[in-house]
């Protein structure tokens, strides 16, 4: 009689090849697949960014070149109803609510009812896709999620000016209209900030100390997005892990040596008032 025919399939040894270059495959494959998937957030932030932009522009054309306004802790608004949110009261600004109240932060309400909605009709352009922070706490991902992750800056027609909080003889320039911008390409306005230091709706970088007060977002491998009152963005690399690695809510002071990441904000924040 002739030899047995062999058994059809696959050996043990054989099977362990597979699995072996199956994972050799993935573990080339998932970095990039990684790195797509960063890359495709950061075009989308982009995006979001220059949206709001956008419209900002929109309603300074129907405001006589007035800047959207924007205000601080002592004006944000967490519950409704709020008569600031009224049409034409004096304290509406671009958008209220506070990130860091949890009720707050997971109403897109309270996105709805600002100054700039009716120029974008979106609520997803005001967050960036790569913040997945929860709207019950910065370290969750629990849902409901925030509703926003970006800010405006803080010099951008302010209903308390940043300079009545503080006692210094150098201020920096609030800008009230379009025109009051003296290199629109250089200042930026609305900014991806950080998911521990985010609560209300301005961003608040001063030139003349030399802390963060606010901190921006490092979601893109270590870089965040801004806009710029020109219309454009940018997604910028920081260098600094002190602010990178924030996960407080206090002043953060530049690492040592410093990158210089907190003087090119400055610079691009406002100027010194003459």
């Amino acid at each position: 009689m002739g030899d047995l025919k062999r058994d059809a399939g696959f050996t043990l040894i054989e099977l362990l090849v597979v699995i072996a270059i199956i994972a050799i495959l993935a573990a080339m494959l998932l970095p990039a697949l990684a790195k797509a998937k960063q890359k495709a957030q950061g075009i989308k932030c982009l995006s979001n960014l220059k949206q709001l932009q956008i419209a900002s522009l929109i309603y300074s054309s129907d405001n006589a070149e007035q800047i959207v306004r924007t205000g601080g802790q002592a004006y944000r608004v967490t519950t409704l109803p709020n008569a600031w949110t009224d049409p034409g009261n004096a304290n509406n600004m671009w958008v209220y609510g506070d990130m860091s109240a949890p009720l707050s932060a997971a109403n897109p309400e309270l996105l709805r009812l600002g100054l700039l909605f009716p120029y974008s009709k979106n609520i997803e352009i005001y967050k960036c896709p790569a913040d997945h922070r929860s709207a019950l706490s910065p370290t969750s991902t629990a849902t409901p999620l925030s509703t926003r992750s970006m800010s405006l800056n803080g010099w951008m027609n302010p209903i308390q000016s940043w300079n009545t909080t503080r006692s210094h003889s150098v201020m920096g320039r609030d800008f009230r209209k379009q025109t009051d911008i003296p290199n629109p390409s250089n200042i930026f306005t609305f900014i991806d900030e950080n998911p521990y230091s985010i609560n209300d709706g301005w961003f608040i970088c001063d030139p003349t100390v030399t802390v963060w007060i606010d901190i921006p977002a490092a979601y893109h491998a270590n870089a965040g997005g801004l806009a710029f009152a020109d219309g454009h963005a940018e997604i910028k690399k920081w260098k600094d892990q002190n602010m990178i690695n924030n996960t407080g809510t206090a002043d953060v002071t530049p690492a040592t040596p410093d990158p210089g990441d907190l003087k090119w904000l400055q610079d691009r924040a406002t100027v010194l008032a003459q």
